[in-house]
């Protein structure tokens, strides 16, 4: 691991260098996030066609998707703490063999029954909190601390490009074509597709083999003080008691959370909101896809705004919670007008403004918790987020009337996610969370370069002192040999 010489001429001579070898690091740690990511829901696109192949219910075939994404929040505490006492490099491993072995076992699906696959999603789900929560901890330990929101930006970025693949896998590339009519032929056929989709996303998994071996948790000399300046608690009840009385955590927690799960609970029910306003299930896909699609444009193009502007995040965020919400009110507007383009636009305009928020917040939540290792905010903030999308897309989903949906009740819909949403950026408002990462990280390096300027001035002041002590013994010493030499 060669040390890089850092760009930032100010702390040239103080701060640690990176390392080259960080890039290994960040590079396959992204993949583990990815290929993690990509099984979710693969197989809610073909939700019908699986009910018929295996002759199975509704139900199990929706816990194929719920049984992944429920892992996350049940083991998110405990991931955290386990990073914690162990390291963000021994809990991405653990997410990578839990995902590999997901993916290994989904392949006897057809020499068992559907439930293989459901317990797969649990393993692969189990593996997530794992690796996902330790996205600020591995950005801390290799990059300097300006670097973590850009690094949590990639992150969000490459999840929602897994999200597009997704759906598109099974859709467009193995199921495309494919019929199911109840026939034998059909069923084998269908078997066998679904073999094809488990192999794929086995093959994703051994990619991610590489990691075992290449994960690494610090460097020889980690790149940022914050790292030794860490709380190591092993007592999870006091962490979590510290966290949830921090004001300037709940801030964050409660914009997150309401934020990310109201409109992420709105594209669950966008089928039921479409249909209120003519539109079908061609126009849901293509809808979803523009949400998907502006959403990573709009992270790519805040990681270069985050980077110049960097004391500005509160500043950002409230200006796009205020745009996220008009571009809701827009949204509405679109759909009763029941113009596909202006949907289509307008729907794109919501994913380009609502997600930025996420690394925005996760970074200042982040802050507002240190010295608490950050993989607790960002666990947090997703069991946060994952419960109010299951609460609202339940409550959302009664008010909108599901297939009996009409505009009366899209308007109440959106009357609901705007005026609650308009309370959290209220709330937002008063959190006062500077960047103390980067700020504290300043601040110790001053410290250890006035203590070292203090230890070279007492270095030379020594002397000094000891010569000016001897100087007058000196000069009682020459007075005394004059004296004697007169008198001689």
């Amino acid at each position: 691991m060669d040390p890089e010489t850092p760009t930032n001429h100010k702390l040239d001579c103080e701060r640690p260098k990176l390392y080259q070898y960080r890039w290994i690091i960040v590079s396959f740690y992204i993949l583990a996030v990815f290929v993690n990511n990509i099984p979710g829901e693969i197989y809610v696109s073909v939700s019908n066609e699986l009910i018929g192949i295996y002759d199975t219910s509704e139900t199990l075939v929706t816990m194929a998707a719920t049984s992944y994404m429920i892992m996350h929040p049940i083991l998110s505490i405990p991931c955290s703490q386990f990073i914690v006492n162990y390291g963000w490099a021994a809990a991405s491993k653990i997410g990578v063999i839990l995902t590999i072995l997901g993916s290994l076992l989904k392949l006897f699906v057809n020499q068992t029954d559907f439930y293989l696959i459901v317990i797969g999603q649990i393993l692969i789900g189990a593996g997530k909190p794992f690796i996902l929560n330790c996205q600020a901890t591995m950005a801390q330990n290799w990059f300097y601390p300006e670097a973590r929101p850009i690094i949590i930006t990639v992150m969000n970025v490459l999840n929602l490009f897994s999200s597009v693949l997704t759906f598109m896998i099974p859709g467009k590339f193995i199921f495309s074509g494919y019929k199911y009519d109840g026939s034998n032929e059909s069923i084998e056929k269908g078997m066998e597709l679904v073999n094809k989709l488990n192999r794929t996303l086995f093959y994703f998994a051994i990619a991610l083999l590489p990691c075992l071996l290449t994960l690494k948790n610090t460097p020889p000399t980690p790149p940022s003080e914050l790292v030794k300046q860490e709380e190591k608690s092993k007592n999870i009840k006091r962490t979590l008691i510290k966290i949830f009385t921090n004001k300037q955590f709940l801030f964050c927690f409660q914009a997150y959370a309401l934020f990310m799960g109201l409109t992420k609970s709105l594209m669950i029910v966008l089928a039921f909101l479409l249909k209120a306003c003519g539109q079908g299930k061609e126009q849901v896909s293509v809808a979803g896809s523009i949400v998907n699609i502006s959403a990573v444009a709009s992270l790519a193009l805040l990681a270069g705004i985050l980077k110049k502007y960097t004391n500005r995040r509160k500043q950002i965020a409230i200006l796009m919670m205020i745009l996220s919400i008009s571009s809701l009110v827009l949204f509405y507007f679109c759909l009763i007008s029941e113009n596909k383009i202006a949907i289509y636009i307008s729907i794109g305009i919501v994913g380009l403004f609502i997600m930025p928020n996420v690394p925005l917040l996760m970074d200042m939540s982040c802050d507002s918790i240190f010295p608490i290792n950050a993989s607790f905010a960002v666990g947090i903030m997703y069991i946060g987020s994952r419960i109010f999308l299951v609460f609202f897309s339940q409550f959302l989903a009664i008010v909108v009337g599901g297939s009996d949906s009409n505009k009366g009740r899209v308007t109440l819909t959106f009357s609901i996610e705007v005026i609650v949403l308009l309370c959290s950026v209220t709330i937002f408002s008063f959190t006062n969370i500077k960047l103390k990462t980067a700020v504290m990280e300043v601040d110790l390096l001053d410290g250890e370069s006035n203590q070292k300027i203090s230890f070279c001035d007492n270095a030379t002041q020594t002397p000094i002192m000891e010569s000016t002590q001897q100087t007058p013994q000196t000069n009682v010493q020459k007075r005394s040999i004059l004296e004697l030499n007169q008198k001689s």
